[in-house]
């Protein structure tokens, strides 16, 4: 019987794509990752959308920008769209915390580089 819950804890140990994150501290995203916040609330990555930024090793004009999207659920609660621009909105309030977005990769499913912090933070652009 042992053996059997070990593999069912084994199967849902490989459905979980994050942890608990450590507010404060930048972490790395992977488009369809979601991270458990320190109230039970989830943060997922669900990627960028027009993305108009300047391809790396071309000379542009403009730098261009990308909307990143996520999905925030509160404790118990249904997930709500959020989405920050590169250049326009890179912080917004979740629930109590503050997402800010610290850097976007560029590629096909580029990976977000974010922090969540807590506490009555002012917005940054």
């Amino acid at each position: 019987m042992s053996r059997f819950l070990a593999l069912g804890v084994l199967a849902l140990s490989g459905c979980a794509s994050g942890g608990v994150i450590t507010t404060g501290q930048d972490f790395t995203m992977r488009v369809g990752q979601h991270v458990s916040l320190a109230d039970a609330s989830t943060l997922g990555y669900a990627g960028i959308a027009n993305d108009s930024r300047c391809p790396p090793d071309v000379q542009c004009i403009r730098a261009g920008d990308a909307d990143v999207l996520f999905d925030y659920s509160p404790r118990g609660g249904a997930a709500t769209r959020i989405t920050l621009n590169t250049e326009r909105l890179r912080t917004t309030r979740i629930g109590p915390w503050q997402l800010r977005l610290i850097d976007i990769a560029q590629g096909d499913a580029p990976r977000a580089t974010v922090r969540v912090d807590s506490g009555n933070l002012e917005a940054a652009p």
